[in-house]
């Protein structure tokens, strides 16, 4: 894997903007954020339209993620990796799917569950189950998924069962938008035990699923009208064989780091609609540049009072929602050595997804009345960042989020 370049405190950055946000993070955070840019510029965002246009998962971006070894983000740097997420640097990687997202959206999709996972493994896993599975990701470039979500009436009741037999478990059930399910070799398989007492919570287990094992069934069948890279379609287990070293965690272990995950999720769910929205105002910067005709007689497109005041409207929103994910983040960064944070961390990720997700489907769609008519026809392709960034935001209603600040307002001291 490619070693990483991090930049020295002699960097100097001239752009304004950039400067900013570089004073804000670290010579390491800043190069990981280059580096990412750079992959955005040269290898990602060229194969984003066609990602969309065919629906077919993000090769390009994975391949080059994995060449320059950032799929081991998460992985502990004793490990050979670089340390973001849990135990560490908790900013890194909402850092890195900002600008992910800006480029593919279904690329820092999967990348988000593959950390995921990644990071379950450092939290729950065992010693040996650690260092077996940081090598296949470090060493071996291979992906993880993380599956949670089934068809049942109840969305809160788990259906897939797990169950004892000479070996290690057997595994049946079916998950649904089964996120990187087309291109992971492992995955994190949310299940309850059918054969001892209980209940959900107490019969809770997260088998490690090879999903090229044997009764194992992969179908690419999601059909958004955005994400449609992602691979979120359908994976059936059937008495699937799970080895005994394969199953992380033991009772009321997850339970012990709850907080830290979920709070984790709506950061890093916000810090892609921050991404989404900056590539659909990056993208229609360029064009108004080249292609948007005035609305003011004498002007110049980029003179007209009718643009800049759209363009300055659309940027206060996108700066104000990546603070918001920023501040969470350090938070939740906090929270890990001062557990009395936690709830600190997961009020400031409701604030950031509420804010996110307002400006991400109000930028995505405004830049259509920047650009113009023209913009809307099909070859510019722009409607996938409002398509993109439609379908992301259902996950996790963000009304709970309201109502959690809602409550928090009225009722705390």
């Amino acid at each position: 894997m490619t070693a990483m370049h991090l930049s020295s405190n002699q960097d100097k950055v001239t752009n304004v903007r950039e400067a900013s946000i570089r004073a804000e993070l670290t010579d390491r955070q800043w190069s990981f954020l280059q580096q990412a840019r750079e992959l955005g510029k040269e290898k990602i965002g060229p194969a984003a339209w066609q990602v969309d246009h065919e629906a077919r998962y993000p090769h390009e971006a994975i391949q080059s993620l994995r060449a320059a070894g950032l799929l081991g983000i998460a992985v502990p740097e004793e490990a050979g990796g670089h340390g973001a997420g849990f135990g560490g640097d908790a900013l890194l990687l909402p850092l890195l799917l900002m600008e992910l997202a800006a480029w593919c959206s279904s690329a820092s999709q999967v990348f988000t569950l593959h950390n995921t996972g990644v990071q379950l493994v450092h939290a729950l896993g065992d010693a040996e189950q650690r260092a077996f599975f940081f090598d296949r990701v470090v060493m071996h470039g291979e992906l993880f998924a993380s599956f949670g979500s089934e068809a049942g009436a109840d969305r809160f009741k788990l259906g897939s069962g797990l169950a004892a037999v000479d070996g290690g478990y057997r595994l049946s059930g079916t998950k649904i938008f089964a996120t990187g399910s087309t291109g992971a070799k492992w995955a994190i398989w949310r299940s309850v035990r059918t054969d001892v007492e209980g209940s959900q919570e107490d019969r809770f287990a997260m088998p490690i699923v090879d999903l090229t094992a044997e009764g194992v069934t992969v179908t690419d069948d999601w059909d958004g009208i955005g994400q449609r890279g992602t691979g979120s379609g359908t994976v059936h287990a059937d008495q699937v064989l799970v080895p005994s070293g394969r199953v992380i965690g033991g009772e009321g272990a997850y339970g012990l780091v709850h907080s830290f995950f979920n709070t984790q999720f709506h950061i890093h769910f916000a810090a892609q609609y921050v991404g989404i929205a900056a590539g659909a105002l990056r993208e229609a910067l360029d064009y108004v540049k080249e292609k948007t005709r005035t609305w003011t007689a004498g002007l110049k497109v980029t003179e007209d009072p009718a643009i800049l005041i759209r363009i300055g409207e659309m940027d206060a929103k996108l700066e104000a929602a990546r603070q918001l994910v920023l501040h969470a983040a350090r938070l939740l960064q906090a929270a890990q050595s001062a557990p009395e944070l936690y709830a600190s961390a997961a009020l400031a990720a409701s604030q950031a997804k509420v804010i996110a997700t307002s400006a991400s489907l109000e930028i995505t769609s405004d830049v259509f009345q920047l650009m113009g008519a023209r913009a809307a026809t099909r070859k510019y392709g722009f409607d996938r960042y409002f398509r993109n960034a439609r379908t992301l935001t259902l996950h996790d209603p963000v009304d709970k989020q309201r109502e959690a600040l809602g409550k928090s307002a009225l009722f705390s001291e």
